[in-house]
């Protein structure tokens, strides 16, 4: 019986003996395994030095503040250049808006040009530079009438397209500057959404008994419209132009002859009788720069 206990605590302090030295092994060999990097933590690196990366190209971005000084510089500089007053009705989006909506002519565009004309000497020369799709059109007539007003020669700059209602402050200027591909565009009057032209020309094509009160009533509105919108056309160029060949212009114009997709370029321009001069001046190209275009880009060369 004492040989068997014997026996059994040799077994035990060598059992005891070969755990030891198990975990003594373990330990030995887990120190000098290579350490591999944490998956996680690698990550966190990648995404570190992507935000720096970001950051560095943010820092190429000028900044709102940058983009605002340098247009009043270039705008300056080009007043300096031509002994004018420069105005300027530009619709884009902004660099730094996130709106993706362009905005169009409206009621408070008009008021800023109004006064900024009022404040121009009578015999200081405007040159106002216009980018619009259009927008409303008793903005846009007011806007017109402040420049037709003004005693001084009036230049209205076109560098890319002046649409819809933005042509009507085009016709105010006594001397319109395009570039060869630059276009102005027909005059449209719009009675509930639809062209005047249109809606007159239902009274032609059905007889009057199978036509409702409203489409009557409409097609009344439409012809007042257009002939207002001639009328304007007229006292605009009048004093550019015979009284029958501003007669022939207005037709031209707002007559529901062309889409109002149809574009005017400058050669057209000049083939109806309007002061066109071909060329831009090149700090208003450089304004441009400055101007974010669809798809988030900006043309020209970058600044500080």
């Amino acid at each position: 019986m004492e040989e068997l206990d014997l026996l059994l605590a040799v077994v035990i302090v060598v059992v005891a003996s070969l755990s030891s030295l198990t975990n003594l092994f373990v330990i030995h060999r887990f120190w000098k395994l290579p350490q591999t990097p944490n998956p996680t933590s690698q990550g966190s690196d990648e995404e570190d030095e992507d935000e720096a990366e970001d950051e560095g190209e943010t820092d190429k971005t000028p900044s709102k503040e940058a983009i605002l000084s340098r247009r009043a510089q270039l705008i300056h500089e080009l007043e300096e250049e031509r002994g004018s007053r420069v105005l300027t009705l530009i619709h884009r989006k902004e660099p730094w808006s996130a709106s993706d909506d362009d905005p169009e002519i409206v009621l408070e565009d008009s008021e800023v040009i109004l006064q900024a004309v009022r404040e121009t000497p009578p015999d200081k020369p405007i040159d106002f530079i216009v980018h619009t799709e259009g927008g409303l059109t008793f903005a846009a007539d007011l806007m017109a009438m402040a420049l037709r007003y003004h005693k001084a020669k009036v230049t209205v700059m076109v560098p890319f397209y002046a649409m819809s209602d933005g042509t009507y402050v085009v016709l105010a200027a006594d001397e319109i500057m395009m570039e060869k591909c630059s276009i102005l565009a027909p005059l449209e009057p719009l009675i509930d959404d639809m062209p005047a032209s249109s809606v007159m020309s239902i009274l032609k094509r059905k007889p009057i008994e199978t036509i409702s009160d409203r489409t009557i009533l409409l097609a009344e509105s439409a012809r007042m419209e257009e002939e207002n919108a001639k009328e304007f056309v007229k006292w605009l160029l009048i004093d550019h132009m015979n009284e029958e060949q501003a007669t022939q212009v207005a037709n031209f114009l707002v007559g529901g002859f062309m889409a109002s997709t149809t574009p005017i370029t400058l050669d057209v321009a000049r083939a109806i009788g309007l002061n066109v001069v071909e060329g831009m001046p090149e700090k208003v190209r450089q304004l441009f720069e400055t101007i974010e275009f669809t798809g988030g880009l900006r043309p020209g060369k970058q600044y500080q």
